[in-house]
């Protein structure tokens, strides 16, 4: 009980501002069929059109740009045309409607095109009494479709680039809060890890609203430099959290921290005027502040070759600095080219051609269909008008997650009872169907404009919106409101019945694929740092963060099983994978292996074998393969990175400090590389232990 509370609690949470005025386009076209019909004196036909409406916009994506939401629309229009006309097609045959709807119900979970709306109006339509021919019933329902299609792109020419401008202001304004975060004090992996996770998503989203737009081949490619800046942006500021981690842990002089933290301050206040804005006047200052940075970076390596402070964090101080420089360098072009913009024509907006289906594995599909099939058998005895209320719970209430299950009954059932009761009271104090068409639009102005912040709220005030909308033309009293609250209450019990029996065993032995591939896919990404090939190497860490995100699926999934719950110590290993790929892209920034650089590539192919021989001790069940010592390789590389400072020191007493040699090469590598590898390090072997097999 107390996880469902906390799960409720969550739902009913609002993030964001409501969106008042796509709900009002929503009510209004829901409730424009409703009043027509009302005032003309056909109710019947105008409830079928505004149902049609109603089921299409359930299906909308307000997020996508118009070329991809018109499609979505229109395809949704047609699949809810064809359930309505077969939903009026089987009404003769009852037990012929109890397979069709099952199998289409699996049909749609299987399959995206068919989904949940064109189900919800095969059912509707079958419960519905019988009225207009096929073809006329399938006409209206197509009119409320297309009507309600044309409200929300009607203003396309207006707001087209909306979509475009809001995913490029929200990935920059997230990677600008977790610049500020980089150069704090070192924040906690709890407070870190969201900043971070909204950078990766809001950067994806981008990715995807830019590959959506008609643009000439010169602003396509504008569109790509712009998303390689976000990526180098984003993973420099991974290295400068990082790097500036290990050197604060260094005897250096602390005033080098404020001068940093005010540099980032003033490249993220950059970043935000670009991205919102579109303006370029805060980069001078931000490029100062870098400016003043890199001088204090220079009297603390001049005191270190005075002596007077140690040299190998002064190096490391040095890495910061280039850190910043690149960063500095990713916020200047991503304020020039936001200040150029990329002009989109207001031609048609870009039609994809048709992708290869997308089915849904598993055993969601085969689950739904029995249980819709077992309520449409167990509604068919009693082939009563409200039996749809029974059915139609088991369709929505159903999730391919059981505990989902669980929240999506508990939300049905209060969404059902302040529906019917509502529109109850609402009839029994002024009767009358003008009345309840007002009561449906404020439902649909509430529950369509919390849709996108509050999925609690979107669920009380939406649910009872397409049963009343089909019954809008029965009566409705305090008994009718009664039968259908009680009617949901059991399709809610069948729905968790159903998920509870035929729901799926054996899901926990399923994550040893898991487990494999983020090992060895970490791995690879350990031994692509020894060439340190830029393709390469952005390559392997996209692909181990897609693995260990998979893994963290499964994981979610099996905390939803009836009565799962994942080991806590894999959850620790995806953040242990987490951490592995941020030293690696800090180990990436800093410069490459040179002849003196010490053993950099023998620590780095240890770790690599040591991921690879716990993978094959997870895959195979066989012992794990003798550890190496990388203990004493770190060691010596410390014994190094001291030696290396000695002859450098020596070298500057010598001749000219600033002359690039060998030798300074190899310390400008070693000694930003040293703590970051044994960061590297510590993670890779933390997530060897947490996944390797238990005895």
């Amino acid at each position: 009980m107390r996880r469902i509370a906390e799960a409720l609690r969550g739902d009913f949470a609002i993030a964001g501002r409501p969106a008042w005025g796509y709900g009002l386009l929503c009510a209004l076209g829901i409730c424009l069929p409703l009043l027509s019909g009302v005032l003309l004196g056909h109710p019947r036909e105008g409830a079928a059109m505004a149902l049609g409406g109603y089921l299409t916009v359930f299906g909308d994506a307000p997020g996508l740009p118009y070329g991809e939401r018109t499609r979505k629309l229109l395809t949704t229009v047609l699949m809810i045309t064809l359930g309505a006309g077969l939903g009026q097609l089987i009404q003769p045959w009852p037990w012929l409607a109890v397979v069709v709807v099952g199998l289409v119900a699996a049909a749609g979970a299987y399959w995206q095109v068919i989904s949940v709306p064109s189900v919800l109006a095969l059912t509707l339509t079958y419960f519905a009494p019988p009225g207009t021919g096929v073809p006329v019933h399938m006409a209206i329902t197509a009119a409320g479709g297309l009507l309600i299609t044309a409200l929300l792109v009607v203003l396309w020419p207006v707001r087209r680039l909306q979509p475009l401008r809001a995913a490029f202001e929200e990935a920059g304004t997230a990677l600008a809060d977790l610049l500020v975060a980089a150069g704090r004090a070192p924040l906690s992996d709890e407070s870190w890890e969201p900043l971070r996770h909204r950078a990766v998503t809001t950067r994806r989203d981008a990715a995807m609203a830019f590959s959506l737009y008609r643009v000439s081949p010169e602003d396509d490619r504008a569109l790509e430099r712009l998303l390689t800046t976000f990526n180098r942006l984003f993973q420099e500021t991974v290295a400068l959290r990082v790097l500036r981690g290990a050197a604060v842990q260094a005897d250096l002089d602390a005033g080098w921290t404020e001068e940093l933290h005010t540099a980032v301050e003033a490249l993220a206040r950059a970043l935000r005027e670009a991205v919102t804005l579109g303006g370029s006047a805060a980069v001078p200052e931000a490029l100062d502040a870098i400016a003043r940075f890199g001088g204090r970076v220079a009297e603390i390596r001049r005191a270190a070759h005075a002596g007077e402070a140690p040299l190998p964090p002064a190096v490391l101080l040095g890495q910061i600095r280039r850190c910043l420089d690149r960063i500095g360098t990713a916020v200047r072009s991503m304020s020039q080219q936001a200040v150029e913009a990329v002009e989109v024509g207001p031609r048609l907006p870009r039609f994809h051609r048709l992708r290869k289906p997308v089915f849904s594995p598993g055993y969601h599909p085969v689950r739904l269909g029995l249980a819709v099939t077992t309520a449409m058998a167990l509604m068919l005895l009693a082939h009563e008008h409200y039996a749809k209320w029974f059915v139609v719970t088991v369709i929505v209430s159903i999730r391919p997650a059981y505990r989902d299950t669980v929240d999506r009954v508990t939300l049905r059932v209060l969404g059902t009872a302040v529906g019917a009761m509502g529109a109850a009271a609402v009839l029994a104090i002024a009767p009358g169907h003008l009345y309840l068409v007002v009561f449906i639009g404020v439902c649909a102005v509430l529950g369509f404009a919390f849709r996108g912040s509050s999925y609690g709220y979107w669920t009380i005030f939406a649910t009872p919106l397409s049963l009343m909308l089909s019954d809008f033309t029965m009566p409705l009293d305090w008994g009718a409101a009664a039968a259908r609250v009680a009617l949901t209450v059991a399709g809610g019990a069948l729905a968790l019945f159903s998920a509870r029996l035929l729901w799926p065993r054996g899901h926990r032995a399923r994550l040893t694929g898991g487990i494999v591939d983020t090992l060895e896919r970490h791995a690879a990404l350990v031994r692509s740092l020894i060439d340190q090939d830029p393709d390469v190497v952005r390559s392997r860490i996209s692909s181990a963060a897609d693995a260990a995100g998979r893994l963290t699926e499964s994981l979610d999934r099996l905390d939803k099983e009836p009565g799962g719950s994942a080991p806590q110590r894999l959850r620790d290993a995806v953040t242990a994978a987490r951490r592995l790929r941020d030293n690696a892209l800090a180990l990436f920034a800093v410069p490459a292996p040179a002849e003196e650089s010490g053993p950099t590539v023998t620590v780095l192919d240890m770790v690599a074998d040591r991921l690879e021989n716990v993978a094959e001790a997870v895959g195979t069940g066989r012992p794990e393969a003798p550890s190496d010592d990388l203990d004493r390789v770190l060691d010596e590389l410390g014994a190094h990175v001291d030696l290396l400072a000695t002859r450098r020191l020596d070298e500057v007493t010598e001749g000219d400090p600033d002359r690039m040699t060998g030798i300074r090469r190899g310390i400008m590598h070693a000694a930003a590389a040293q703590p970051t590898l044994r960061g590297l390090s510590a993670e890779a072997l933390r997530l060897a232990s947490l996944t390797a097999p238990r005895r």
